[in-house]
């Protein structure tokens, strides 16, 4: 499961001086594949957090079936979420845990196959310890490993921060274009991305008969949603534009900008380093990029067309386009 850090901001000789433990202490991110992010899934939001969460202590080796059941307390979800502790929140987070192995997700491939299963095997709480326990389903597992796709960092803190099922897909989907950030003919610390009426629809699960009236729809699943976000602070805001034909709605560009990050209210030391020295990397890239926009897509062509060539190999394309550029230019 080398490859699964595709995209990140870690090289494979990183992870690899990474113990299971030391990966796991002080879990405040997670690496999401971009095909989560944009899977079509129905999942509420204190739910989707739980399984962010459980996500981020998957081991980033697999290397028996015992690696797809995670544990953490109550506790250790309300700190790396940085939630405010207290006894409705506890109940919020027992019951999601009561819901979500049974909850689906559809994953689509870009020659429009899709696949379709189930987060969880099992699902457990146990009051007397106060500890969760989940078990992915290990053929959803499997098929994650067989993706070669960029994951996107995303900061549990963050996502703990959004109330909304609606304003938490467009964070994930929002971070998985990310990509394009200030190349490709966008602006400096901006990127975007587009879906059609019918794409949000679907991508959400919502029923035909729900929100009979576009202004219904594009205020509870567009504007509302995409106002909690940028009131979050989460790092980037979205513009959502509407896309129209004469009169009719088709559907919405969403224009995606850096910005400040809510500060976390319980960050440890060391953590608060490696966060930072993460975010210096991805800026020295940033503006690598941003200066020499054509070399780089030259660079990553050239990346993507070796591991054509080579199924075998296993390097992080984008990773290693970046550190190609950098190498190009020494001095910058």
């Amino acid at each position: 499961m080398d490859d699964i850090f595709e995209g990140g901001l870690f090289s494979k000789e990183e992870l690899d001086a990474l113990t299971p433990q030391e990966f796991k202490k002080d879990r405040t991110f997670l690496l999401q594949p971009n095909i989560i992010s944009r899977s079509i899934n129905d999942v509420e939001a204190t739910e989707k957090k739980l399984m962010a969460l459980a996500m981020s202590y998957i081991p980033y080796k697999i290397e028996n079936d015992d690696d797809y059941t995670v544990s953490f307390s109550i506790s250790d979800a309300i700190k790396a979420l940085d939630l405010t502790d207290g006894q409705n929140q506890r109940l919020l987070l027992e019951s999601a845990v009561d819901k979500i192995s049974g909850k689906q997700i559809k994953l689509f491939q870009e020659n429009g196959d899709w696949f379709k299963y189930t987060w969880f095997d099992k699902a457990s709480w146990q009051p007397s310890t106060k500890i969760f326990t989940l078990t992915f389903n290990k053929s959803l597992g499997d098929a994650l490993v067989q993706y070669k796709k960029a994951y996107s960092k995303i900061d549990l803190a963050s996502l703990g921060r959004l109330s909304s099922k609606y304003s938490i897909r467009y964070f994930e989907i929002g971070l998985s274009y990310s990509g394009n950030k200030g190349i490709n003919g966008n602006k400096k610390g901006t990127w975007f991305f587009e879906y059609s009426i019918d794409q949000l629809k679907q991508l959400f699960m919502i029923d035909k008969n729900q929100y009979k009236r576009t202004c219904d729809f594009t205020r509870r699943v567009v504007y509302d949603p995409v106002a909690l976000l940028n009131e979050a602070k989460v790092g980037f805001t979205i513009e959502a534009q509407s896309l129209t034909k004469g009169k009719k709605l088709l559907g919405f560009r969403f224009i995606c900008t850096e910005s400040e990050v809510a500060p976390r209210k319980n960050l440890p030391a060391k953590v608060k380093q490696e966060e930072e020295l993460i975010d210096e990397t991805q800026l020295i890239f940033d503006k690598l990029k941003e200066k020499y926009p054509d070399e780089y897509m030259m660079i990553l062509e050239q990346v993507e067309q070796e591991k054509r060539e080579n199924p075998g190999a296993i390097f992080i394309s984008e990773y290693e386009a970046c550190m190609r550029l950098q190498a190009n230019h020494p001095d910058e």
